[in-house]
């Protein structure tokens, strides 16, 4: 019989070390949400479509390189963009970096995700709130104590904030965890009814409340509508997390009034999201973190950097140890 292990959460660390452990596992992935690719997603409203979160990605390693050059193949991942420019008060100031391929999820930013967790068995809208041993291994309850199963192995690749609470006092790498870091971000929906041409399809801002600002519709496979999404900066965000929604909404559409010289604030369509735990401010610096002895282990971006590609790194290194593991090496 298999090694039964559950992986919680459907991020690209999640699918990533799915994938690698398939051959090798019984593996079921748990899901609190209704989609995958955690920061990588997407919102859909009257027509319009936004990626909220992650914006794009890079592939330097040769491993996460060839599985973004395999999504390209597949249909599950274009180029975008050419440029990243920087939007100051003063102006527009253009990209002069020699170009390097970024990558986005089709038809969505999840496109990605949803390409790599093919053949995967998923179960979405599932939180795992509490584990217990089980003789050898851990009995999964959610957070109405509806059983979710036992398995042999559990691994989070949930934030580290999350893994913490989730993970038993004896897990060994519970003060690794606890060195982590991470930040908020603050996501505006802007969709409008008419054309607008701001001069450039992405662009980095230098601002004390934003940082980013994409054209959607300048994204390969995307809707034609018009439609912005604008990220806070993180410090900005962090100190503002628990905010009126109105308020933090209303701060962002001043900033940005003040960068375009446009009010939007009467757009067709406006909408704001909250993301806790956005960005890694410090990382564990391991590529994963696992306990052998208990059977327990967490991987994700926040061990190693801030980037997609560091999720993917992170469960490309615990899926090679834990298949050496099941093949008694």
């Amino acid at each position: 019989m298999k090694t039964s292990i559950a992986i919680i959460g459907a991020g690209i660390a999640g699918i990533t070390l799915g994938r690698n452990l398939s051959a090798h596992a019984d593996i079921t992935v748990f899901e609190k949400s209704r989609g995958l690719g955690g920061r990588m997603a997407n919102r859909r409203r009257e027509g319009f479509s936004f990626d909220h979160g992650a914006q794009y990605f890079t592939a330097r390693s040769p491993s996460f390189k060839t599985a973004a050059e395999q999504a390209v193949e597949a249909g599950h991942a274009g180029i975008w963009p050419q440029a990243v420019h920087t939007l100051k008060a003063e102006g527009l100031v253009t990209d002069t970096r020699p170009p390097e391929p970024r990558y986005i999820g089709l038809p969505a930013m999840s496109g990605f995700a949803n390409g790599l967790a093919a053949e995967l068995e998923i179960r979405k809208e599932a939180t795992v709130a509490r584990l217990a041993a089980s003789g050898d291994g851990w009995v999964l309850t959610d957070n109405e104590d509806k059983d979710l199963g036992r398995f042999d192995l559990v691994i989070s690749t949930a934030p580290a904030p999350q893994t913490i609470r989730l993970m038993p006092e004896a897990f060994s790498a519970h003060a690794a965890l606890k060195t982590v870091e991470m930040s908020g971000c603050f996501t505006l929906m802007i969709g409008l009814d008419v054309p607008l041409d701001l001069g450039f399809d992405a662009a980095r801002i230098e601002d004390s409340v934003l940082s980013w600002i994409a054209v959607e519709a300048s994204k390969p496979g995307r809707s034609e509508k018009t439609a912005l999404t604008i990220h806070s900066r993180n410090d900005w965000a962090e100190a503002n997390l628990e905010r009126d929604r109105g308020e933090i909404q209303a701060e962002m559409l001043q900033s940005l009034k003040r960068l375009l010289g446009r009010d939007l604030s009467t757009a067709a369509w406006i909408d704001l999201h909250r993301w806790r735990y956005a960005n890694v401010e410090q990382a564990v610096g391991e590529p994963f973190l696992f306990d052998d002895d208990l059977g327990l282990g967490a991987c994700g971006d926040w061990c190693l950097g801030n980037r997609v590609e560091a999720a993917a790194e992170s469960a490309r290194a615990l899926s090679e140890m834990l298949i050496a593991r099941l093949q008694g090496a």
